[in-house]
C-alpha cells in the first residue's frame, strides 16, 4: 500500500453549467432540472478516489453520502476526500467525503471506504 496518512486529502473542483446538464439529462432520459443532479455530485468522489487519494488501483467498496443541500448549475462545488481511518490488518482506507459549494455551503457529507491494491 502507498505511502497513506490519517489527515491526507485531496480535492477537486467544478462547474455544472446548463449544457452539461443538458447532456447527463438526455443519457438519463429525464428533462434537465434547476440543480445539478446527485449522481454527478457523487462521481466527484470517485474521480478523486481513483484518481488523486488513494488512487490508482483503489476499489471503492462502500459509500454513505447524505445531502443536505441543493448544488446549482453554474456554481462551484468543491468536493473533498479525507483519510480518517487506515486498516492495518488489511489494505482498506477509510476517507469522509464532504462537497462543498460558494461561500463553503455544505451539499454533502458522508463517508467511504475504500481497497487500495496499487
Amino acid at each position: 500500500m502507498k505511502q497513506l496518512a490519517i489527515g491526507m486529502q485531496a480535492t477537486a473542483q467544478r462547474v455544472f453549467d446548463d449544457d452539461l446538464i443538458a447532456e447527463y439529462a438526455a443519457l438519463c432520459g429525464d428533462q434537465p432540472g434547476k440543480a445539478v443532479p446527485e449522481p454527478l455530485i457523487g462521481a466527484l468522489f470517485s474521480y478523486l478516489l481513483g484518481v488523486d487519494l488513494p488512487g490508482s488501483g483503489s476499489v471503492y467498496l462502500k459509500q454513505d453520502l447524505t445531502f443536505v443541500g441543493v448544488a446549482q448549475i453554474g456554481e462551484l462545488l468543491t468536493a473533498t476526500v479525507t483519510i480518517t481511518y487506515i486498516r492495518t490488518d488489511k489494505p482498506l482506507v477509510t476517507l469522509q467525503t464532504r462537497c462543498t459549494g460558494a461561500g463553503d455551503r455544505l451539499i454533502a457529507d458522508g463517508e467511504a471506504i475504500v481497497m487500495v491494491l496499487g
